[in-house]
């Protein structure tokens, strides 16, 4: 075996390596294979541990990071279903087969993935070991067959040219554990000491602490492998994966005029077309109570008259709801006919849709108080069942404090409700509403345009209560969603 090449003045790391670590300087006439032979490793665990996506790629002069004596496990790789995406074309681009994804994952039918799902690429491994076996997959070498330039993968000689910038995201965070250095933890992560270092501005990758919060760059996505029916351009879905009480957008780009329908949970959604019928928003808003399982969503677009379907899986998962049980004393309003009266004034209200869109981007807090009480959580009234929830977010506001509109729009109720007590319903387009609840005062009439922090009312404790609050609702085609989702995030 020939002596390694060491780098002794190619740069901090070289000068000082971090513990288990070696650093190989490329030379004219090396190869991925030649150098992973030296070092007793397989091409595929050098280039996963120096991010190099291409083993044809290397240069001469590029500094490599090769184990010594210390064992590391290296961190399955995973991918991240997208619109699009089957599981054909996700084993190609990754070099593996449907039969190795399916049994990685515990699939029974490749049919049955859904948009959002993390699957698992390669299986979890340990490389830096005197055991680690030399031979590249590709080379069925042996104890009786000599290596040769003929039985190894083709001999292609190192460009002079300047190394190429590897894109990276942020994909984790790990927490500095004792007996971590810098390049077990890269390893771990299928990452570089360098990219580690840069993403955190480490000047010295020798220095970590235990305790240390590191964000892990992750490898860039392979190449956008989505294949859509005609006359689908584009599909995006944000978030990819669906939680009970939460809001979905969904994106779609047509290369040609289209009218979309969409059905989903049993239900058509309303779908949002501009540009001459060639750019398509749909809200997602699920139900509480929708049992987290993979459901199918359904597409028909019509072109002069042609009409094409596209299907594709969606996953709900549950929402992170707790419970509370509550004292009232209007036991008259714990009457399902009064609640149910209530729900449907106020679902067939919002399932109005005006095509005119009347906010901005995100919804702003309604309130100067802080929240006391978030949306979802599971109720028992008076030592009852726990049958009901809270369908928006309270917010401890004092008696007669401004409540102010979340977003500019029209004012469609402003009137006393029987659980809700004095109500404000503001409609915002494209099937979005808020609601202001509880006031001791209204401000606003029906069919008066208001502006964002506008005061609709003043604080109060009119209707079902427990004390003054305001209690806020957010309602997309008439459904209550999570109202602080559309206070974090922007929607198209």
């Amino acid at each position: 075996m020939s002596a390694p090449v060491i780098a002794q003045d190619a740069g901090d790391l070289a000068d000082n390596p971090p513990a288990g670590v070696t650093i190989h300087v490329v030379q004219r006439g090396e190869n991925l294979y030649s150098i992973a032979i030296q070092y007793e490793m397989t091409v595929q665990d050098l280039a996963e541990l120096n991010g190099i996506f291409n083993p044809y790629t290397i240069y001469v002069g590029q500094r490599l990071l090769v184990p010594t004596d210390e064992t590391i496990t290296i961190e399955p790789q995973t991918h991240i279903v997208q619109p699009g995406q089957n599981l054909f074309d996700i084993a190609t681009v990754y070099g593996t087969t449907i039969d190795t994804l399916l049994n990685l994952n515990d699939i029974a039918n490749a049919n049955t993935i859904y948009v959002g799902q993390v699957l698992q690429i390669t299986e979890r491994r340990t490389i830096g070991s005197t055991d680690t076996p030399i031979a590249d997959e590709s080379v069925e070498a042996t104890p009786e067959t000599e290596v040769t330039p003929e039985t190894t993968p083709e001999a292609v000689e190192v460009a002079e040219v300047a190394p190429t910038e590897i894109p990276t995201f942020s994909t984790n965070i790990h927490v500095v554990q004792g007996g971590d250095t810098m390049y077990k933890i890269a390893v771990r992560y299928g990452t570089t000491v360098q990219a580690l270092s840069n993403a955190n501005a480490i000047a010295d990758p020798t220095r970590i602490y235990s305790g240390q919060r590191l964000i892990i760059p992750g490898r860039a996505e392979p190449e956008d492998i989505a294949r859509f029916p005609e006359p689908i351009e584009s599909l995006d879905i944000n978030p990819l994966v669906l939680v009970e009480g939460e809001t979905t957008s969904i994106t779609i780009r047509t290369n040609a005029a289209s009218l979309v329908t969409v059905n989903f949970l049993e239900q058509n959604l309303r779908v949002i077309s501009l540009e001459n019928n060639g750019l398509h928003y749909i809200f997602v808003p699920v139900p509480l109570f929708t049992p987290p399982d993979t459901y199918l969503m359904t597409m028909r677009f019509n072109v002069n008259g042609v009409t094409s379907e596209y299907q594709f899986n969606l996953r709900v998962a549950a929402g992170a709801y707790g419970t509370s049980y509550l004292t009232v004393a209007a036991e008259n309003l714990l009457q399902p006919a009064v609640q149910d009266a209530e729900v449907t004034l106020l679902t067939n209200l919002t399932r109005t849709f005006t095509e005119q869109r009347l906010w901005d981007t995100s919804l702003s807090i309604p309130a100067a108080a802080a929240m006391n009480a978030p949306y979802g959580t599971r109720r028992s009234y008076n030592g009852g069942p726990v049958d009901g929830y809270h369908s928006g977010a309270d917010f401890a506001s004092a008696p007669g404090a401004p409540i102010y509109s979340a977003a500019s729009g029209q004012v469609v109720l402003a009137d006393a409700l029987n659980i809700r007590g004095n109500t404000v319903v503001v409609n915002h387009g494209w099937g979005i509403y808020t609601l202001y609840a509880h006031l001791s005062q209204i401000n606003v009439g029906v069919g008066e345009m208001v502006d964002t922090g506008q005061v609709l009312g003043l604080a109060g404790s009119t209707g079902r209560v427990t004390g003054p609050h305001l209690h806020w609702e957010v309602w997309v085609n008439g459904v209550p969603v999570n109202p602080l989702q559309w206070v974090r995030r922007s929607f198209p």
